[in-house]
């Protein structure tokens, strides 16, 4: 299937020129699959359009077919939202959309919390196509629920992030807000590392029709290295062999024989670290044993940044073509090292779990550490996890990116410290294995803040109305709730004063503060520490107001 053959779905020619130069004319495997099943189909065709979940591997062009179907949507003057979970990817995927599509006077924004400054237009709907995260459109939707009125399509980026035990709670939230509404935006779901039962079971979910590919474009080999050799596995064909590795023989320097073989990688090379304190001090010792051209053009637009020691020791790594990447660094430094590395000017980028999700940084060879530091739930130092199977697909995902690779395969490699341990990681991270199905979280959180975004927005006015909202959330799907805990949330929030009942016609509503607590994405829990404080004592100066809101136990 060609670009051409889009003309008759009624997209403009100017935008398929936009495309042809961005892509060339040949759709790939999933676009054309996509395509087939529905992308562009309107409402009014036979067929109909139709919500898609599409499963297909890093670098295989799905995020193309968000594209496609927020520019038909547009043709068709209706309005879409694309979410992301991360403001890195929203930064990103708002200046793609603006280069490509705001010559054409499309109107592109940008939703999260780092750009208040649109928060009035994107509740308003002045807009043709919003990047928004989670957290921002779940603002959206329980100040003004009509919002989904005029909306054509919904993309939800990473999709599987619905059974993050983070993130999933909100986008499960967001999500049921949309099944429960009477509006019928058209949703798009896109994943690297859902799997084939997540897939069915949020297509199921959602309503929806699996679009799967489960080749990349270029080829990817991903292996352990232990005991002077790489055993590997390639992603599209599954062939596994091995290759001789350099070996850390007994009383040298780890870190300095991994400095070794990162001198000796000839293309670019993204290595992912467990902290923000390891990808500067790596990144160091590199820069002081290489003579690498320095990236000019990054230093020159760093010198207008405001001097301090993070600035300078990014610089000192730039000048030897190395770099860090973290979330200590401001937006405007991270924008800047990661051109500066898709440029190939840094040779070798040391990064936290920053860059893991999405984020087009693509990489020759990927290095990465298998564990991550987690803050707990209750005080406390944060401690080592092992990372996620969906995790290393994603950080593995960044090697032999389609366009960006020059046709070679990409490389991912993990380093164990015997035969033993690269065992253990081969069966964890490397070897086929069955697809679990996916787990909500919304059981582990507080059903309170559930209940009051539903009755903020305007779906419930009654226990019934959050039975029946209850029922279509993915935690009623496995089990995970029942009505009988809702209903004791209802309570809880009646003693706290963040909801009201009308007895005689048994309604429930939003107190101010409830009403309030929802809208600004605070938690029941904050909402309800925050009113007791203020009734002892009211702060009489911004520095006692901030010194509230610090006090807050999520703090």
């Amino acid at each position: 299937m060609r670009l051409s053959d889009l003309e008759s779905y009624g997209l403009p020619t100017r935008v398929l020129e936009v495309w042809r130069e961005r892509h060339g004319e040949v759709l790939l495997p999933v676009q054309q699959k996509a395509v087939r099943k529905g992308l562009l189909d309107s409402p009014e065709s036979p067929k109909g359009r139709r919500n898609l979940v599409i499963a297909a591997p890093t670098s295989s062009g799905k995020s193309f077919c968000g594209e496609m179907a927020a520019l038909k949507a547009v043709a068709n003057r209706r309005r879409v939202v694309w979410l992301t979970p991360l403001r890195s990817l929203a930064e990103e995927l708002f200046r793609l959309f603006q280069t490509s599509y705001g010559p054409l006077g499309i109107s592109c924004l940008i939703a999260s919390g780092d750009h208040p400054e649109n928060d009035r237009a994107f509740l308003e709907g002045d807009y043709h196509v919003v990047i928004a995260i989670y957290e921002k459109f779940d603002q959206n939707l329980t100040s003004r629920l009509d919002s989904l009125r005029d909306l054509a399509v919904i993309v939800i980026d990473e999709l599987q992030m619905v059974a993050d035990p983070s993130r999933g709670v909100v986008l499960e939230r967001v999500l049921t807000k949309i099944l429960g509404s009477v509006y019928r935006p058209n949703l798009l779901g896109l994943s690297a590392v859902i799997g084939d039962e997540g897939a069915r079971q949020l297509a199921d979910w959602l309503d929806a029709e699996i679009v799967e590919e489960t080749s990349r474009p270029i080829e990817l080999v991903r292996g352990v290295a232990a005991a002077g050799s790489w055993r590997y596995r390639e992603y599209n064909s599954g062939n596994e062999g091995s290759l001789p590795f350099p070996e850390v023989r007994c009383g040298d320097d780890p870190v300095t024989a991994f400095i070794d073989l990162l001198k000796a990688e000839p293309g670019s090379v993204l290595v992912f670290m467990k902290s923000r304190r390891d990808t500067v001090n790596l990144a160091f010792r590199l820069a002081a044993s290489v003579g690498w051209p320095p990236a000019q053009a990054a230093l020159d637009e760093l010198a207008s940044e405001e001097p301090s020691y993070l600035t300078r020791s990014l610089q000192q790594a730039l000048s030897r073509g190395v770099a860090f990447h973290n979330a200590d660094l401001s937006n405007e430094q991270r924008l800047i090292v990661e051109k500066a590395f898709r440029e190939k000017a840094v040779k070798v980028l040391f990064s936290t779990t920053t860059l893991s999700l999405g984020v087009n940084l693509p990489a020759d060879t990927v290095y990465l550490e298998t564990v991550k530091y987690v803050s707990g739930v209750y005080p406390g130092p944060a401690s080592l996890e092992p990372i996620s199977r969906s995790e290393f697909d994603n950080m593995t995902g960044r090697a032999g990116r389609l366009g960006s690779s020059e046709g070679h395969a990409g490389k991912a490699i993990l380093l164990a410290d015997n035969e033993f341990e690269r065992d253990i990681l081969w069966n964890q991270y490397i070897a086929e294995r069955a697809n679990q199905p996916l787990k909500s979280y919304l059981q582990n959180a507080a059903l309170e803040d559930w209940v009051l975004h539903m009755v903020t927005c305007g779906l419930a006015t009654t226990r019934t109305d959050l039975d029946r909202l209850i029922r279509i959330t993915l935690s009623f799907a496995d089990g995970s709730v029942d009505t009988d805990s809702v209903h004791r949330a209802v309570d809880r929030l009646l003693n706290a004063g963040l909801l009201e009942e009308e007895k005689l016609l048994t309604r429930l509503l939003s107190s101010y503060a409830g009403s309030a607590a929802a809208k600004s994405g605070l938690s029941c829990r904050e909402a309800a520490y925050f009113t007791g404080a203020l009734k002892s004592e009211r702060p009489r100066t911004a520095f006692g107001w901030t010194a509230l809101a610090l006090s807050s136990p999520c703090w």
